[in-house]
C-alpha cells in the first residue's frame, strides 16, 4: 500500500507518525464530501421540523424561497400546484431545506437529520432525500451495523476507513443522481445513532476524510466475520464491472478454518421456492477461481434452469443457515446437504484475522494493507474535481424535458 503523504493527514497519537510524514494538504476550504440519501420514496407527506435557522430554496434554479431564524414545525405535503410546508411554494415541485448554523438539525416524522433535506413531487407523491455529510453518514450507518460488537482502536479505525471509503464510491458512481443510497439498504437512521457507540465514534473522528483508493479512485469497500482462509475481490463475487483489490490468503483464519465447519440440510421444496419452480434435481455452483468462493447457484427442476446470485440465496435460506459462501452442496433424494467454512461473504477485510493481528500490535494501515493489496490511503475532505468530472451523468433536466415543471423524472 502507497501512503500518498502529500495528501495524508492525520493526528500523531493514531498511527504514530512523525510530524516530517504528516503534511497538511493546501487546500482545507469547501464544502466536505456529502452523501445523498432516500429516506421515502411515493410518500403522501411528513411532520418536518426545522431545528435552528435554515433556508428554503429551489433546487431546479438555486433562488431562495423562504427562511426563518428560529426554526419551523408544519406537516408538509404536496398538492396539485406545488407543495405546502406551512406556507404555500405555488409552482414549485422541488424544494431544498437546509441548515444555515451548524446546530441546526432537522426532524422528518420524529427521526432527527443532520444535513439538508430535498423534496420533490412526484405525480402527486413526494420522495424526501438527506443529504449529510459522509462523516455522520459513516458514524450512523457503522453504529448499526457493528450492534452488540465490540473491537480494538485499531479495528475500529479501520473499519471507519473502509465506510468511508464504500460511502465515497457509492456518491461518485452516481454523482449527479438525485439520490446515491437508500435509507433501508444501509440502515440509515438519522443522527439518532451517533454517541450510542462511542467506539464507532471515536474510530470516525480518528480517521477524518481517509479514504482508500484503488486505481486513484474510491472502490466499494466491505468485510467479512471470517475468510476461512482466503478472500474473493469485491468485483468477482458481486459481479460489479469496478476496478477493486484482488483476494488474498488469510492465515491467522486459515489456522482456524476446521473450526468454522457449518452444515445446513434443507428439503429441495424450500430451495424451489426461492426460484419459484415446483422442485429443485440439481444444483450447479458458480465459483472465484481463486477463492473457490461461490457467487451465484444454478438450481434445476428438471425441464430448466434458474441462476440466483449468492446474496439473494443466502437471505432465502437465512443468514444464521448459510452461513457463507465457501461451501459444497449435494442432494440426495428431496434433502440438499450444504458444507461450509466461515461467516460472511468473503470479501474485503476478514475481522478475525483483522482482531489477531491488532492484538499483535499492527495499527489500521498494516490491518488494510494485508487485505486491500495495492491501495493507497489518501486524505479526501472533499471529492477531487477530476473524479466528479468523469462520473457527472450526461443527462438532459427534467425542466429542459418537459413543457411543466409539475413534474421531476428521478434518475438512479
Amino acid at each position: 500500500m502507497k501512503i500518498k503523504s502529500f495528501l495524508f493527514c492525520l493526528l500523531i497519537p493514531l498511527f504514530a507518525f512523525s510530524k516530517e510524514t504528516i503534511k497538511t494538504p493546501e487546500k482545507e476550504t469547501g464544502k466536505p464530501a456529502t452523501i445523498k440519501v432516500l429516506l421515502a420514496k411515493d410518500s403522501d407527506g411528513f411532520l418536518l421540523e426545522a431545528r435552528g435557522p435554515f433556508v428554503v430554496s429551489n433546487p431546479e434554479n438555486g433562488k431562495k424561497e423562504s427562511s426563518g431564524r428560529r426554526g419551523k414545525r408544519f406537516f408538509l405535503y404536496p398538492h396539485e400546484e406545488g407543495i405546502k410546508w406551512g406556507e404555500n411554494f405555488l409552482g414549485i415541485f422541488q424544494l431544498q431545506i437546509a441548515p444555515t448554523s451548524a446546530e441546526t438539525s432537522f426532524l422528518v416524522d420524529g427521526i432527527q437529520y443532520r444535513g439538508a433535506i430535498e423534496v420533490y413531487n412526484i405525480e402527486g407523491k413526494l420522495h424526501v432525500i438527506n443529504e449529510v455529510d459522509v462523516e455522520s453518514f459513516v458514524k450512523s450507518t457503522l453504529t448499526e451495523k457493528l450492534k452488540g460488537k465490540s473491537f480494538s482502536p485499531n479495528v475500529m479505525d479501520a473499519l471507519a476507513i473502509i465506510s468511508r471509503t464504500d460511502a465515497y464510491y457509492k456518491a461518485l458512481m452516481n454523482y449527479d443522481a438525485f439520490w446515491h443510497v437508500t435509507a433501508n439498504d444501509f440502515d440509515y437512521h438519522g443522527t439518532g445513532l451517533t454517541l450510542q457507540n462511542l467506539d464507532v465514534d471515536k474510530g470516525v473522528d480518528n480517521t477524518r476524510y481517509l479514504v482508500m483508493t484503488y486505481e486513484e479512485q474510491p472502490f466499494p469497500g466491505s468485510w467479512t466475520e471470517n475468510s476461512g482462509g482466503k478472500t474473493a475481490s469485491y468485483s468477482s463475487i458481486f459481479r460489479k464491472n469496478t476496478s477493486t483489490p484482488s483476494g488474498v490468503e488469510t492465515p491467522f483464519a486459515l489456522k482456524t478454518r476446521k473450526d468454522t465447519h457449518w452444515s445446513l440440510t434443507i428439503n429441495t421444496q424450500e430451495l424451489a421456492k426461492v426460484v419459484k419452480t415446483n422442485r429443485v434435481t440439481g444444483i450447479d455452483l458458480f465459483v472465484d477461481h481463486f477463492s473457490g468462493r461461490v457467487y451465484a447457484a444454478r438450481l434445476h427442476d428438471g425441464t430448466h434452469q434458474e441462476d440466483v446470485d449468492f446474496m439473494t440465496l443466502q437471505k432465502a435460506l437465512g443468514v444464521d443457515k448459510l452461513k457463507s459462501n465457501d461451501f459444497s452442496v449435494s442432494i440426495k433424494g428431496n434433502v440438499a446437504v450444504f458444507e461450509g467454512y466461515g461467516a460472511g461473504p468473503g470479501v474485503g477485510l476478514c475481522l478475525y484475522s483483522a482482531k489477531q493481528m491488532a492484538e499483535r500490535g499492527d495499527d489500521a494501515p498494516q490491518i488494510l494493507t494485508e487485505f486491500f493489496p495495492g491501495v493507497s490511503i489518501e486524505k479526501m475532505r472533499s471529492y477531487p474535481e477530476a473524479i466528479v468530472s468523469t462520473r457527472k451523468s450526461s443527462f438532459v433536466s427534467p425542466k429542459q424535458k418537459q413543457a411543466t415543471k409539475k413534474k421531476y423524472k428521478l434518475l438512479h
